[in-house]
């Protein structure tokens, strides 16, 4: 494989205050590949959404170049098999900062889907993306990482480096129906966005596997983070049960109030004052063993990522079991109340979480190769991480095979 150099050193302070300007057309598109020659590399590309982001992008574009990274080398083989000859493995180790430099040499974009990203105190695929002048997105779902990822918006607008946080199904593709219900209030001159409300559903792991489940564990041992009239708010995990009609198909389930990252962007960057999020599960009973563990297992116990892992491991072959029985359907609703009464909602479900999750995250990938994205850290509603023209494709891309999808209803 060639090596191309292309290292961004760290600048000093004044030397990223001097680059604050927007880049130049010309300058961002001779930095940025042509889409259809493009090598993008799916590192956690042998897990659930990895794989699925990777198959998800050989269906949108057969022509890209997609790269399936992980530690499973017959997994991944058997994987880049199936998808045909623009596809390959590598193997590699995400926290080895050396290994993802000399990868990302010849590489256009990286997706990082290695999860959990829970008790995660390092962004060392951001960093070696920014090192290399690589465009980077990522499926967070932690609020701290999150903002740890976001705390390198200067290094990486320094190196013109367009990258995106939390770019998923949700949040991601939930956060820019978010931003669209707002900008559509707004155009209308319907009242001033007063509360925003996001309520998912999956029914069990949605066919995500362990990550999924270690992830749901480890978000109970954080107070819940809302807003309330511009106030921040703690709250019990996996409290507040509201019953919420999803539409055809699920109709109404019980959610509940979760840690998850989509609050805070959406308070910070689309400026409504009241915001909150819930999920819920099915079988029912799944629900109320999650408020069990919130209740009675010890909070340092939900904080350890390894007693967590070894939880995970024990509960998995019943969960997985229940799986085949509950299916793995996803939904998602997004609520936007104005100050003149108006009311309006985001919709969308799918049958299958595990395919959905890739179609919305290839559609970020490809928002990002065709430009839509400037360069800087960003969270989906900021427009510069998805430009609002480019908003309407990207959901259209990520809804691919929905059983509904509306918006502004």
């Amino acid at each position: 494989m060639a090596t191309v150099v292309r290292a961004c050193m760290p600048l000093p302070p004044a030397a990223v205050a001097s680059s604050s300007a927007a880049p130049s057309t010309d300058a961002q598109a001779q930095r940025r590949p042509s889409s259809s020659s493009a090598r993008v590399l799916v590192l956690g590309g042998t897990g659930r959404v990895g794989g699925s982001t990777a198959t998800a992008l050989s269906k949108l574009r057969p022509d890209l170049n997609v790269l399936i990274a992980g530690r499973n080398r017959e997994k991944g083989e058997s994987l880049a098999s199936i998808l045909g000859e623009q596809s390959e493995f590598v193997q590699v180790d995400v926290h080895d900062r050396n290994m993802l430099e000399e990868v990302l040499q010849d590489v256009d974009l990286v997706v990082h889907a290695a999860g959990p990203f829970q008790r995660e105190n390092e962004c060392t695929v951001l960093q070696a993306a920014i090192a290399t002048k690589t465009a980077y997105i990522d499926v967070c779902d932690d609020t701290d990482y999150s903002w740890r990822a976001k705390g390198f918006h200067e290094q990486a607008k320094a190196c013109g480096v367009p990258a995106i946080t939390t770019a998923g199904i949700y949040p991601g593709v939930s956060n820019v129906m978010a931003a669209e219900l707002v900008h559509a209030a707004r155009s209308e001159n319907a009242g001033e966005p007063e509360r925003l409300r996001f309520f998912y559903y999956t029914a069990g792991t949605g066919g995500a596997g362990p990550t999924i489940l270690t992830t749901s564990f480890l978000l109970l041992a954080e107070d819940v983070i809302a807003y309330n009239k511009g106030e921040e708010i703690k709250l019990k995990p996996y409290s507040g049960v509201l019953s919420i009609d999803f539409g055809k198909g699920v109709r109404k389930k019980d959610v509940y109030l979760l840690n998850l990252p989509e609050v805070k962007s959406a308070y910070k960057v689309l400026g409504v004052p009241t915001v909150s999020a819930r999920f819920g599960t099915a079988p029912f009973f799944w629900n109320w063993g999650m408020q069990a563990f919130a209740n009675f297992l010890p909070v340092e116990f939900l904080r350890d990522k390894n007693k967590v892992l070894k939880l995970v491991g024990f509960v998995d072959p019943f969960v997985r079991a229940i799986d085949s029985i509950a299916g793995e359907r996803v939904s998602m609703r997004v609520d936007l109340d104005c100050s003149n009464g108006k009311n309006t909602i985001g919709l969308f479900s799918h049958r299958k979480l595990s395919v959905s999750v890739g179609y919305a995250t290839a559609a970020f990938v490809l928002a990002v190769l065709e430009g839509s994205t400037q360069p800087g850290v960003w969270f989906p509603e900021e427009p510069e991480g998805v430009a609002i023209e480019s908003r309407k494709l990207l959901l259209e891309r990520a809804s691919q095979g929905t059983t509904i999808f509306v918006m502004n209803k």
